[in-house]
């Protein structure tokens, strides 16, 4: 179904089908595909789709170069009382992080707190789907990564630390959970998905060529130098994801040149951090639910602002935004479409939606 000139609404149901057939004849095991595609229509489906379906021809292009296994490895380095640390050996970045986020759950429930490291990791795109699965779980769910440099010290000008992320998620009673996702400056696949577009981007996400700030995506792209939110505040923040990855579990410091998504053949070399809290250890998950429900409702419950009409929680947006896609249907631009048909023919698989899909 046509959305305009420049996308198309499809189901969920349509482009797992599609995005998990194509992993699948690349050589991945059907579960792992399943589970790539899954985390990607999670963000297609909260309106994030610089974390979505767009990633997929990205990831089948890096397996054919070599620097994605598309059958995983996982070497247990450690596996201590509540704590465990994985080499992934560059696998299939969403499934070893699953891996890593089942075995903090599990170790949470027998020690209260489980953490997982893993070092040689690929790209696991939207951080907040694995503090999800412990939220789900009843737990207290919390992620860090670390990726290339992208920004510089404070006063600096030469990238040191990367974008790193951070996402938290809690359980709530009758709301929704809470979830934070956040990365220390704008995340680069939406600078790479409005260059695409051909969109302008706004000035405070990264610096031009001449070391000012730029409205150019491609330009963006080209000096690769990004603007943290709250000037020094965020550098340090990033920074400390860097001390609890790379440093803490014998990884590459920042990515060691990798850590980017091209060229394709390069590895990404990242280090992520997984840890689960299990609130039973603490107090009765019913009660802890109702305390959630009321922090939530008092901050949503604040004087609003002139001309604001409501005051969202971190990650309500994107739920409320998730049960009108699964109504309505996710949008996905044309060349996403017209990329994912690309390797559809490559490979020998069935265009998403059929052929009347053609953009």
């Amino acid at each position: 179904m046509a959305a305009g000139s420049t996308h198309q609404v499809f189901t969920a149901a349509v482009l797992r089908a599609g995005c998990v057939s194509l992993f699948e004849k690349i050589g991945v095991p059907r579960e792992d595909g399943e589970l790539f595609t899954d985390a990607c229509l999670d963000s297609e489906l909260r309106g994030e789709q610089s974390h979505g379906v767009r990633l997929v021809p990205v990831h089948l292009a890096r397996i054919k170069a070599g620097s994605i296994r598309p059958k995983p490895k996982v070497t247990v380095l450690l596996d201590r009382g509540a704590c465990a640390l994985f080499d992934a050996h560059l696998s299939l970045g969403q499934v070893v992080a699953a891996r890593a986020m089942r075995l903090a759950i599990a170790k949470a429930r027998e020690f209260g707190v489980g953490i997982v490291g893993v070092r040689n990791a690929n790209a696991y795109a939207s951080a907040k789907y694995y503090p999800l699965m412990a939220a789900k779980a009843g737990m207290i769910g919390i992620n860090r990564g670390n990726t290339c440099p992208m920004m510089p010290p404070h006063g600096g000008a030469t990238p040191i630390v990367g974008n790193n992320p951070i996402s938290i998620a809690a359980p709530a009673g009758e709301e929704h959970p809470f979830v934070l996702d956040m990365a220390c400056a704008t995340a680069k696949e939406k600078i790479r998905q409005a260059a695409a577009e051909g969109r302008p981007i706004p000035p405070e996400w990264a610096l031009g060529h001449d070391g000012t700030p730029t409205t150019d995506a491609e330009e963006a792209l080209a000096t690769g130098v990004l603007l943290p939110f709250g000037g020094y505040k965020a550098f340090g923040l990033a920074a400390s994801h860097e001390v609890l990855t790379s440093v803490l579990f014998g990884g590459h410091l920042f990515c060691a040149g990798g850590g980017a998504f091209r060229p394709y053949e390069t590895p990404y070399n990242g280090s992520q951090f997984f840890q689960a809290i299990d609130v039973e250890w603490f107090m009765p998950l019913p009660e802890f639910r109702e305390r959630m429900d009321r922090m939530i409702r008092a901050i949503k419950a604040a004087r609003l602002r002139p001309g604001v009409e409501r005051v969202y929680v971190p990650g309500e947006r994107g739920f409320l935004e998730m049960e009108r896609r699964r109504r309505e249907g996710i949008p996905v631009h044309s060349g996403t479409i017209a990329d994912l048909r690309r390797w559809a023919g490559e490979l020998g698989t069935e265009p998403i939606g059929g052929p009347a899909s053609a953009t």
